[in-house]
């Protein structure tokens, strides 16, 4: 695995423990936030690995389908990338924030973040060691 490769993985992993702190801390929004972080970059490892350029994007979709993965993927893994992918954006600006916050309680928080877990070990089981 490359050096490169390795950071983005460890960036990946600490988004990923950082989700659950803002879960058990009750910080519901930034579950879904850190969750969609921790995709992406570990998205951005598996195409950095495999030779590709890193898009500058957060569309998971897109960085699913750059990695050559997103035809693999379940139909529910496909939804979900495409409900994780507004919460790069969409949960750092005001009123974003304030209509995000109002809709994630407790319950969605902990289905983003099994949902996440779920995906990243799906994802990481992909990279070429």
């Amino acid at each position: 695995m490359q050096e490169v490769t390795r950071k983005w993985i460890e960036r990946a992993k600490y988004d990923l423990d950082t989700a659950e702190d803002m879960f058990t801390s009750g910080r519901y929004l930034y579950v879904a936030f850190m969750g969609q972080q921790a995709i992406e970059k570990i998205l951005k490892g598996i195409i950095v690995e495999n030779g590709g350029e890193v898009l500058r994007t957060h569309n998971l979709v897109r960085l699913a389908e750059s990695a050559g993965m997103y035809n693999e993927m379940a139909d529910e893994n496909k939804d979900f990338l495409a409900d994780l992918t507004p919460f790069a954006i969409e949960s750092r600006y005001g009123d974003y924030r304030n209509r995000l916050s109002e809709i994630i309680g407790r319950k969605m928080a902990r289905n983003y973040l099994d949902k996440t877990k779920e995906m990243y070990k799906w994802i990481k089981k992909r990279i070429k060691r």
